[in-house]
């Protein structure tokens, strides 16, 4: 049972608070998914800065193999993070190194999971046939429904996620079988407060979010997949896994950060004057 993502990673700079968080898609799927017990790894890149050093520090605490994380001279990618009523809202950011392209022996290395995961932001569509011709492939779409983004990638997918919040009821279950007929065979429509909705083939499964007080909404539908994958390793029924997704991702919005491990941002950063 194991997992590795490939892809983005990112310094979060909550700039209002004056502290700095790891994460990225990828990298908080990663650690959701250890959380829950799956043995993960995270290929990607990070720079020679202090950035980078924080992302390998919270990797190694939450015991994700990095033996594929590549460092390169300049900056990690980082974004400014602020808040409307507990939901975050994204700023300026820059890529950094964060940008690349698995080389033979990141995808030797992916051939020996039993899934990996990559995103809409990881900037790996070229690659994606590679990587699912390596092993099963998940694939965070995020809220692109309807544009065609997806088109391609579905037939190269294991399983797919999409954020639905601002489709109907209706019109997420026409999302779910459509991309299934596509090819995945699991598809996920993540719906905010509304909690979420999975097709296996099979039928439709929905699962409520309880009630919660918000504090950070970022990295919720990451904490979502990272548990969902873990439940289909597993072999957990869809309708178990859904619900054990749904609760990691409303335990997400309680803390600030990705995944927690954040650090002060220092007031003389060159980093801080760039992104205000």
């Amino acid at each position: 049972m194991s997992l590795v993502a490939v892809g983005d990673n990112v310094l979060d700079c909550y700039v209002d608070l004056g502290l700095v968080f790891p994460g990225g898609n990828s990298v908080n799927v990663a650690v959701s998914a250890a959380r829950a017990g799956t043995r993960t790894a995270y290929v990607g890149v990070v720079g020679d800065d202090a950035p980078g050093a924080l992302m390998k520090a919270a990797l190694d605490a939450e015991g994700v193999d990095r033996t594929h994380l590549r460092t390169c001279g300049g900056p990690t990618a980082t974004a400014v993070v602020r808040h409307v009523g507990g939901d975050r809202m994204f700023g300026p950011n820059d890529k950094g190194v964060s940008l690349f392209r698995p080389t033979c022996a990141d995808q030797d290395f992916v051939a020996g999971f039993g899934l990996a995961h990559s995103s809409y932001c990881s900037g790996l569509e070229s690659a994606v046939p590679a990587l699912a011709s390596r092993t099963r492939l998940s694939f965070d779409f995020d809220d692109r429904t309807q544009d065609g983004y997806a088109d391609d990638l579905l037939p190269h997918v294991w399983v797919a996620t999409f954020s639905a919040s601002h489709l109907t009821r209706p019109e997420c279950e026409d999302l779910l079988r459509s991309a299934h007929s596509r090819g995945p065979a699991y598809v996920f429509a993540t719906r905010g407060a509304e909690g979420a909705l999975a097709y296996d083939g099979n039928e439709i499964c929905s699962s409520p979010a309880g009630p919660v007080e918000v504090v950070d909404s970022l990295g919720a539908g990451d904490a979502f997949i990272g548990r969902a994958l873990h439940g289909l390793l597993a072999g957990e029924p869809t309708d178990v896994l859904l619900s054990a997704a749904v609760r990691a991702g409303t335990a997400a919005c309680t803390t600030l950060g990705g995944f927690g491990h954040g650090r002060p941002l220092p007031s003389r950063d060159p980093l801080t004057a760039t992104l205000r």
